[in-house]
């Protein structure tokens, strides 16, 4: 009994010992987190190809210009303002009507809905292209959307007409060093632009996406729609290729607060 006292500290020391040489292991540290050199991210292979734009000549691919990077052009606004010289939006007079009456609070995009195949990239958000020989993907920091261009001959499909999309069906062709996408299907729940321009289901998109130089790529969109304009009109956008190959995160939630104090602003009133 008058041993055991002598036994307890024996095992004690042991147990100090035993500690102090891991910590010894870990540089004295013991349980202490390790400095923050430690826990750099590791280094990453320098970024090649227009993807990684650095500022240097883009790259081609299967012999066509390569429209894969981060490009930004600005807020929509009003995309009448874009429209060409004698290629102007002129509404029909259903058109007009709803021009006149739409109300702002209403807007899709404040609902969190996608913002359709065209207003996509005309977000205050820019978007990655990123280009395969088969498909062309646009990703677009809005809402973290996606839209798919299949380029490998395929048609569109039989019932779009029946189950329309947010993104429309879009297929596109080559035309040179220029990438022609035609689009139907298109939601008609989705607006235009933000200054409330509509469409109905009828509307066709025909895009042509090109790059006017290494930094610059020509967004050329004509809309078809005999239900809202009198004729198709064709707006003309520029968009500048961003260096880097990082879009950042956005997301717009469904029980948003805000939409409790949004009163109707109708027509001019809410532009």
């Amino acid at each position: 009994m008058t041993r055991r006292p002598h036994f307890l500290v024996a095992v004690a020391a042991s147990v100090c010992a035993i500690v102090a040489s891991a910590a010894a292991q870990q540089g004295g540290r013991g349980n202490q987190p390790p400095p923050a050199a430690d826990r750099l991210e590791p280094s990453r292979p320098a970024p090649v190809g227009a993807w990684w734009h650095t500022g240097g000549p883009p790259e081609r691919q299967a012999g066509r210009p390569d429209l894969t990077g981060v490009w930004f052009g600005g807020a929509s606004g009003d995309l009448s303002r874009s429209a060409l010289s004698g290629q102007e939006l002129i509404l029909t007079p259903f058109g007009r009507q709803r021009w006149d009456t739409v109300d702002h609070a209403k807007d899709p995009n404040t609902a969190c809905l996608p913002p359709g195949p065209a207003r996509m990239i005309m977000m205050a958000h820019p978007a990655m292209i990123v280009q395969r020989p088969d498909v062309v993907a646009i990703l677009t920091e809005s809402q973290r959307t996606f839209r798919i261009i299949y380029t490998d001959g395929r048609g569109h499909p039989h019932d779009i007409a029946d189950y329309p999309e947010w993104m429309g069906s879009s297929i596109g062709t080559w035309e040179g060093d220029t990438l022609v996408v035609d689009s139907v299907g298109i939601n008609e729940r989705a607006w235009l632009d933000t200054a409330g321009h509509e469409h109905s289901a009828r509307l066709r998109l025909t895009e042509r996406f090109r790059l006017a130089d290494a930094t610059t790529l020509e967004h050329v969109v004509t809309y078809d729609d005999p239900v809202f304009f009198v004729k198709p009109f064709t707006t003309r956008r520029l968009f500048k290729r961003q260096i880097g190959d990082r879009i950042m995160d956005h997301s717009c939630l469904e029980n948003e607060k805000d939409r409790e104090l949004l009163v109707p602003t109708l027509g001019d009133a809410g532009r």
